[in-house]
């Protein structure tokens, strides 16, 4: 299988190459990611600038985009063969609830699946340096597995959180929905020639969500898969209209 690899963190982050080097023991991998840190640049695209494409070697290449940009560019832009699998990550933090709406990560996979193509967006419940990429890497190989089964069908698109565990401790794999994140972001602004500059700082994000969630079950010590829709409509309004 071909896979194509992104990430929002850099084509030099830990979390990409761990995966390559997994992956690529029985898969044909290529990387297209940011040549820099795009962290919640959620489904940005470039669409007026130009795109410079640098060539590290012949399987890996840094883009001065996005994260989406990289995916398009992947399989659209004929740097690469074609593309049956699309995983993005592995993100250096966790990506719950409402984070798939800012994510990068996330949005590497969503875009695989507007193009038709599976998409898979992982993310490691760390926030620094951590030892369980390669184990978490190890963990897709086995699960693209389950994946090839649904060849047949129109693109899949999973959200995956893996717990900051050694193996022992990881109690399993769930199916999970989304939790909730209330981001309780804070603001300083500083007036510098005449104009107010606005800084947003890191404040404390909530985790809300209970059984069945992908919140409830990481922190539960389990692997969480949540599969994921583009079709973002209420269908649940639309009954009440009717």
């Amino acid at each position: 299988m071909t896979i194509l690899l992104t990430n929002d963190d850099g084509v030099l982050a830990e979390g990409i190459h761990a995966l390559f080097n997994t992956l690529s023991m029985e898969h044909d991998v290529f990387v297209i990611a940011p040549d820099d840190e795009r962290s919640a640049c959620s489904n940005a695209i470039t669409v007026r600038d130009k795109l410079s494409i640098k060539q590290i070697d012949d399987r890996h290449f840094a883009v001065n985009g996005y994260t989406a940009d990289c995916v398009n560019i992947g399989l659209n832009g004929g740097f690469i063969p074609s593309v049956d699998l699309v995983i993005s990550g592995i993100n250096h933090g966790p990506n719950l609830g409402d984070d798939v709406y800012f994510s990068g990560t996330v949005a590497g996979a969503r875009t695989a699946c507007i193009f038709g193509v599976h998409g898979i967006a992982l993310s490691l419940d760390c926030l620094d340096s951590s030892s369980y990429f390669s184990q978490a890497s190890t963990f897709i190989l086995h699960f693209i597995g389950d994946i090839l089964r649904y060849r047949g069908r129109p693109a899949l698109f999973f959200n995956i959180n893996y717990p900051n565990l050694p193996a022992p401790e990881i109690k399993g794999m769930k199916h999970t929905v989304l939790g909730r994140r209330k981001y309780n972001d804070i603001y300083t602004i500083h007036e510098e020639n005449g104009q107010s500059k606005i800084i947003q700082l890191s404040g404390a994000i909530e985790s809300i969500g209970g059984e069945n969630t992908d919140v409830f079950e990481l922190r539960s010590g389990y692997i969480s898969v949540t599969p994921l829709s583009l079709d973002c409509t209420d269908h649940e309004f639309l009954r009440i209209l009717r």
